[in-house]
């Protein structure tokens, strides 16, 4: 294979099952594979029952975190198809998550247990974070009283952290009068509320092709801070498959690179990407932008 100036920005993306419990295909890149201090991992829950490893307790982390639970329904990206019980704080304060839903957990603050009571539908679980190592600090576990919370909704004290994601339907010329071309998808833009860390997370259904992306989409920007695009398959018996192909080109040189499998495209800041062609759709798939440092206004003449 000819060498490629890019190429190490491009990652396609490993699987591996996390036991105990029903977390499969489990993706993650640590701060060696973005090159920031970020990390990101993504998988499938299949069944029921209590999240994350023994002893299932609360935990802190020393970084601030974004957790997402993601339906994979691209019909309806707003459906996630399972009931899931999440105490959030020192209180154990308990959330009911039934709809696609991300929840904002600033350094230090307690979560979880979690616990999913019931699943129709396999879901997508995918978090963020600001740190380039995964860590957790482990606090004392009191099963009885996660058991005899109440669930919390208008008077819950961390309302706020949760953010029920709304998808809208991205047809043709939502980018502007340069791009006329439609996805036939829905896309949700995701980030933190006044007061909280900063942090983005754009997500878009792919359902049909040729699609290009952005306001002026033959023509390469550039970001003041970093972005990941992940390219996520909908396939939950087999999230390896994409079942599609894509087409980035990265820097000023425009050096072309073909996407066919679940990846990452890790986008440092003021790195010239794009443009970005989907060519092939014959399974709809999930596109992600993440931006963990969150995206400010861009400088005259940028994107």
């Amino acid at each position: 294979m000819p060498a490629t100036k890019y190429g190490q920005h491009v990652k396609k993306l490993k699987f591996k099952d996390k036991r105990p419990g029903f977390y499969r295909q489990v993706a993650t890149l640590d701060g060696k594979d973005l090159g920031m201090e970020a990390y990101i991992e993504y998988g499938a829950y299949w069944a029921p029952g209590s999240m994350g490893a023994e002893p299932y307790s609360a935990h802190t982390h020393d970084f601030d975190q974004v957790m997402l639970w993601l339906g994979g329904d691209t019909n309806d990206m707003g459906e996630l198809g399972a009931e899931v019980e999440l105490c959030l704080g020192e209180e154990g304060e308990k959330h009911m998550i039934t709809t696609t839903t991300a929840v904002a957990v600033p350094r230090g603050m307690p979560h979880f247990p979690a616990n999913i009571t019931r699943m129709d539908k396999r879901f997508i679980f995918l978090t963020v974070g600001n740190a380039g190592e995964y860590k957790e600090n482990t606090l004392p576990a009191d099963k009885k009283v996660f058991d005899k919370q109440p669930a919390m909704v208008f008077t819950a004290k961390y309302r706020d952290n949760i953010i029920n994601v709304s998808f809208m339907r991205k047809g043709a010329w939502t980018y502007g009068p340069k791009n006329r071309d439609d996805s036939g998808g829905s896309l949700a833009f995701i980030h933190g509320r006044e007061g909280m860390f900063d942090f983005l997370i754009m997500c878009e259904s792919i359902k049909k092709a040729p699609y290009r992306f952005g306001p002026e989409p033959d023509k390469p920007h550039v970001h003041p801070l970093p972005e990941i695009l992940t390219f996520i398959g909908t396939d939950l018996n087999d999230l390896s498959t994409l079942g599609a192909e894509a087409e980035i080109y990265l820097g000023k040189e425009m050096e072309r690179h073909v996407i066919s499998a679940p990846t990452a495209v890790v986008i440092p800041g003021e790195l010239a990407h794009c443009p970005l062609v989907i060519t092939r759709v014959d399974r709809p798939f999930i596109l992600t932008d993440i931006r963990p440092f969150g995206s400010p206004p861009p400088a005259p003449g940028k994107l």
